[in-house]
């Protein structure tokens, strides 16, 4: 017997080199804030502080993002990891840059820690085909759908 090779798609989205006229100010930024606050606090822990801070904030931007897609789910790789299985989204928000995989059916504030943003780079069509693909359970949802599969649901509790 022959077992098939799992398909696994890989791509890499880096935004200082997709946004350039970006970079300047993050930049400067990056280094101005540390020493600005180092100066104005008389110690150099808080610039130390604050260049952690920043650097927490802007390394997604300035390092490589890596996503990972099998038949399980998508990881993203970089200064923020994150995973989502397939069968957890539950709304697929589409964007111009990319897309929002969502666990929560409604729109959150929570979207930002627990949803998984997929940047497009230059693989745009490799990226919605495959969402396209694995989360067609959560692209036909529509709020009255939702609503019309609860109360089936409580019919037949």
């Amino acid at each position: 017997m022959s077992e098939e090779t799992p398909v696994v798609y890989r791509w890499q989205v880096h935004l200082a080199k997709a946004q350039p006229e970006r970079l300047p100010v993050v930049v400067l930024v990056l280094v101005g804030v540390p020493i600005v606050g180092a100066w104005l606090m008389g110690h150099w822990i808080f610039g130390l502080a604050a260049l952690w801070m920043l650097w927490s904030a802007t390394a997604d931007y300035l390092l490589p993002i890596r996503y990972e897609a099998d038949a399980e789910g998508v990881r993203q790789r970089g200064w923020s990891p994150r995973v989502m299985r397939w069968e957890r989204v539950k709304r697929v928000v589409w964007g111009e840059d990319g897309v929002l995989l969502s666990p929560f059916a409604h729109p959150s504030r929570l979207n930002a820690y627990r949803g998984v943003f997929l940047w497009y780079g230059d693989q745009r069509e490799m990226v919605e085909s495959l969402v396209r693909e694995r989360c067609a359970h959560a692209l036909g949802e529509t709020k009255s759908k939702r609503k019309a599969k609860r109360l089936k649901q409580r019919s037949h509790a």
